[in-house]
């Protein structure tokens, strides 16, 4: 199940699609067939809410910075495939520090338990350690 969207850049035709693959999805911007952005996700969750956000910054970046006659399109395309890794990554970091924040979260409560069950350890009771298999 792959989903299109295409934007017109004056004469250019560009697209941007998102799609499963493998064990996770991608989402991704080409013209003519050439990639100018592609990200990766694990989760289909995440892909969704990237593949809104990635096609309003593009409309965004298009109404911000036009494409003019005056400057070269391949550098064009540069600048906006480089914007666009800017937001991928400045949006990744605030979903890793939301996985951080839940990780952190969901550890300390684990570990408040283990403590617990530490204290209630008797020399009698057996005691498993961490072993590398060879």
């Amino acid at each position: 199940m792959t989903t299109f969207k295409t934007f017109k850049f004056g004469p250019y035709t560009f697209k941007s699609y998102y799609k499963p693959v493998g064990n996770g999805y991608e989402v991704g911007f080409t013209h003519k067939n050439r990639n100018y952005f592609v990200g990766n996700f694990v989760h289909q969750f995440e892909a969704k809410q990237w593949w809104g956000y990635f096609n309003a910054e593009i409309k965004s970046f298009a109404k911000k910075n036009p494409v003019t006659s005056a400057m070269p399109f391949t550098w064009y395309c540069n600048f906006l495939s480089n914007h666009m890794y800017t937001c991928y990554y400045t949006w990744l970091d605030k979903m890793f520090t939301k996985h951080e924040f839940t990780f952190k979260k969901a550890y300390n409560k684990d570990y408040k338990k283990f403590m617990n069950y530490n204290k209630s350890y008797k020399p009698s009771m057996t005691k498993y350690a961490f072993k590398i298999a060879s």
